[in-house]
């Protein structure tokens, strides 16, 4: 499932989702001799969408893999298959033919097949989960190099004019919401069209509008309207509106919240009233599925939130499914956005790489596109603990925040340094997040103290100094079940002090917006024996959790229960 909601009721949907054949190819040789057309007998049947390193025999697999599957087509059909997520490399094919190939794999991207046959089809996919030092994620990052179709696959047909997008734009004022919906259709015909496209919400009609189409063109058009004693979207008050836009044999639904976040001195402000943020940073990973993150697990995640006394969850360290950010959507959680740019190890020759620019660039573009609508969405993050002392840090900062600027002046724009004391990047954000962890890495957790004082001498010298900060990394490891009767590394008992410790000078803070602990649950990392990355990750995994990786609650839990639920 792609949405927790129907986005088409006329457009004829089917998810592919289910046992695909599946076969590596660490020999690399499934292109020269055209597995696409030929696929391998000898291939076995795995689930999609999942994850290869969670089964037997593949469990620490990097390269090429192959997937196949059919589908029919009753009568000759334009056909759009949309692709949730596959880590990393796809190329598709659909009987035998090359039909495109996309790179990154926590976005959603679509291909067209016009005009397509009846009759039973095979797609092949090639999917290669290879990173390297001009990737995102690059081939060192804190999590596992998971391979494979991660998210679910959907098949749609299209008419020959069809919706292709719709983008909802809003001003408000007191209690009511002007609205303007910009819309593209497009054209599979070779004949140019005449076509009324109309869209309406919750019993208010939009103006309608009359369309004429090129032959295999796109046109663009904008209706709008005035919605009247609008609740507006905010934590705990998830009021949410769904928008349908029709053309005579096509639909496209969505939905919205009406808010507003705006930075205000040092203090954000939700509708207009002081925010102060309490959360977790969280992968949405797990030691049995992966990134293929099951909906049942998303719900107690959720719960599991709220339990806590969070407000808003971090999206570490990437694009997380739209499933998620609907459920977020609908319970009035917020989230901070991110594209997979974890730099601590990151080179300069890295951040100045053009093809790297490039496809963070396009990742940035992707994400925003698809997520845009979500009014759990207040943050889009830039990057996370690239090394911003540098001007090769800087320009491609500049790069960046353009982006997101360019596309989305609604929501405000942050990033986490982890050099917050010679940081020369402070300047282009809106939000300032500092990753330190005093207690742990470096020194006692009383550091957070001192590095703060640098930081906001750093900041007044950069013209950044009223800036909203959050915390938006800081903790400790501890085992699970790793108790003792006074604290220690890696115990229960330690990270618990660390934390709780870390909160208490934050939160006595008054320039300091919000926190966000590192983090959720425990984490399957990259550790091999052949790299000196990560060695201080006991069990293969990130033990900094709240939670294990099986959602069991550690000490520290509940200890940041009681102060999240607390007064502040």
């Amino acid at each position: 499932m792609i949405r927790t909601f129907q986005q088409h009721n006329l457009r004829p949907t089917r998810i592919l989702d289910g046992l695909w054949d599946f076969i590596t190819d660490p020999d690399n040789k499934g292109v020269s001799e055209d597995w696409a057309s030929h696929f391998p007998t000898n291939s076995k049947k795995f689930v999609v969408p999942s994850c290869w390193n969670n089964e037997l025999g593949t469990y620490d697999y990097i390269g090429a893999a192959w997937y196949r599957t059919y589908f029919d087509t009753l009568k000759e059909a334009n056909i759009r298959l949309v692709f949730e997520g596959i880590l990393h490399h796809a190329d598709v094919y659909v009987d035998g033919q090359h039909i495109g190939y996309h790179f990154g794999g926590f976005t959603q991207f679509s291909m067209i097949l016009p005009h397509l046959a009846t009759g039973k089809h095979e797609l092949v996919i090639r999917v290669d989960n290879t990173v390297d030092w001009q990737t995102l994620p690059t081939d060192i990052a804190d999590w596992h190099s998971y391979g494979g179709i991660i998210r679910s696959v959907e098949l749609q047909e299209l008419p020959d004019v069809y919706i292709d997008s719709m983008k909802i734009d809003y001003q408000l004022n007191n209690n009511t919401a002007e609205v303007q919906l910009h819309i593209q259709v497009s054209s599979l015909s070779q004949e140019d069209c005449q076509i009324d496209v109309s869209a309406s919400t919750d019993g208010l009609s939009l103006s309608a509008a009359h369309v004429t189409v090129g032959a295999g063109q796109t046109s663009s058009i904008s209706l709008s309207g005035s919605l009247a004693n609008i609740k507006r979207w905010d934590v705990g008050q998830p009021a949410l509106y769904t928008f349908t836009v029709k053309t005579g044999d096509d639909d496209l639904i969505d939905r919205t919240g009406f808010r507003t976040i705006e930075v205000q001195g040092s203090d954000i402000l939700l509708n207009g009233k002081k925010l102060y943020l309490q959360g977790v940073n969280r992968h949405e990973e797990h030691p049995e599925w992966g990134f293929a993150f099951p909906p049942k697990l998303m719900l107690k995640d959720l719960d599991i939130l709220n339990d806590m006394g969070c407000n808003i969850v971090r999206g570490s360290h990437y694009p997380q499914s739209q499933f998620w950010i609907d459920l977020l959507d609908e319970h009035g959680m917020l989230l901070w956005s991110e594209i997979p740019m974890w730099g601590c190890f990151m080179s300069v020759e890295t951040l100045a790489s053009p093809i790297f620019r490039e496809r963070g660039v396009h990742m940035l573009g992707e994400m925003i596109s698809r997520d845009y609508h979500h009014p759990s969405i207040i943050f889009w993050g830039a990057h996370n603990e690239i090394d911003t002392r540098t001007q090769e840090a800087l320009e491609l900062t500049k790069a960046f925040v353009s982006k997101i600027r360019s596309m989305d002046s609604s929501r405000l724009v942050t990033y986490a340094t982890m050099q917050p004391e010679e940081d020369i990047v402070l300047s282009y954000f809106d939000v300032i997040g500092i990753n330190k962890y005093y207690g742990w890495y470096e020194g006692s957790v009383d550091g957070f103290s001192t590095m703060l004082q640098n930081y906001y001498k750093n900041a007044e010298k950069q013209g950044a100094g009223g800036k909203p900060v959050i915390m938006s990394e800081f903790g400790a490891a501890g085992i699970f079940g790793d108790a003792g009767w006074e604290p220690r590394l890696f115990s229960e008992d330690y990270q618990a002090d660390v934390v709780t410790r870390a909160l208490k000078i934050f939160r006595d803070d008054p320039r300091i917006v919000g926190t966000l602990i590192w983090h959720f649950a425990d984490i399957r990392v990259d550790v091999r024996s052949d790299r000196p990355y990560f060695r201080d990750r006991a069990r293969s995994f990130n033990n900094k959790g709240l939670l294990s990786e099986y959602r069991k609650p550690k000490l520290a839990y509940r200890l940041v229960k009681e102060i999240y639920r607390s007064e502040r």
